[in-house]
């Protein structure tokens, strides 16, 4: 019963997902300025949706505060160059790389926090790497041939220190949890976004402080759906680890996310795909399968 939850929980979460992911492509795709002030926004529009979410009062011990500026670090980074890599590259590989956070996870739950897992996990997580190699490889142009994907090394930088900060992010939402015995995630998560919203937003302002006016203008309805989206997206997560191990949970939400970024590449942005990238999304969905085989 907790696998089948948390598998629609991250359905759910995948499918919301896309909308930050949607809304930072389309402000881009027309604008293009204050990455660090548009970033800035959408925590904040996820900040207040944990002060709504909350019920039993919040409270701040000091160590949490340090997990959460220390969880602000990474995440804070992971958004600004999610942003660019997103302006500067295509929507489907940017998504796909970011997939690759489910290592850092992976790792930390078998290593760190000896959690157990099958036979058949280990078979899921390896198709889903597998998945993940393909599905990033070639993609097809407007008269169906096939072309290698170019990429910019300004994508390349930005997309990898991107992995790498939302992997530790994700990393340190499951040791706040261990530490406090699952007690606090909202106050976490409020730590984290007002660390992200000063930080860039005074970055911002420094950079961009002469458009302010106009950045607010145009982007903020991109951030309200975008900031909607990332709090309801972090809240699932923090859920479904609560339910089943992270060494499970972070390769299941990355096999669904690649079916849901598969559909919307396709239908929204028109990006064609490969043989090789269609067997990639049906090794995904097989992954999902063999994480919910118990021996």
């Amino acid at each position: 019963m907790p696998m089948l939850l948390s598998m629609a929980w991250s359905a759910l979460s995948s499918g919301i997902n896309q909308v930050e992911a949607v809304m930072i492509k389309k402000y881009n795709a027309k604008y293009t300025q204050g990455g660090f002030i548009f970033t800035a926004l959408i925590s904040l529009f996820a900040m207040v949706f944990f002060f709504i979410i909350d019920k039993d009062g919040l409270r701040f011990p000091p160590l949490l505060i340090l997990y959460g500026i220390i969880s602000g670090v990474f995440y804070s980074s992971a958004s600004y160059l999610t942003f660019v890599a997103l302006g500067c590259g295509s929507y489907m590989l940017s998504n796909l790389f970011l997939s690759y956070t489910l290592i850092f996870s992976i790792v930390y739950g078998l290593v760190f926090l000896k959690e157990e897992i099958t036979l058949f996990t280990y078979l899921g997580i390896a198709l889903m790497l597998v998945s993940i190699f393909l599905v990033k490889n070639n993609k097809k142009t407007a008269d169906g041939k096939l072309q290698n994907v170019k990429v910019s090394v300004k994508w390349v930088v930005c997309i990898t220190l991107s992995v790498i900060g939302a992997g530790m992010f994700g990393v340190m939402k499951k040791l706040q949890q261990v530490e406090f015995d699952k007690a606090y995630d909202n106050e976490f998560m409020i730590v984290t976004y007002v660390f992200t919203f000063v930080t860039l937003m005074v970055i911002g302002i420094i950079k961009d402080g002469k458009q302010i006016l106009y950045i607010f203008r145009h982007a903020g309805p991109y951030t309200a759906a975008a900031g909607a989206s990332n709090g309801i997206v972090n809240l699932l997560s923090l859920e479904i680890t609560k339910l089943i191990p992270l060494s499970v949970g972070a390769p299941m939400l990355s096999g669904i996310k690649i079916i849901v970024t598969f559909l919307i590449s396709l239908i929204i942005f028109k990006e064609k795909m490969s043989v090789k990238q269609i067997v990639g999304v049906v090794l995904g969905t097989a992954s999902l399968i063999l994480f919910n085989i118990k021996i």
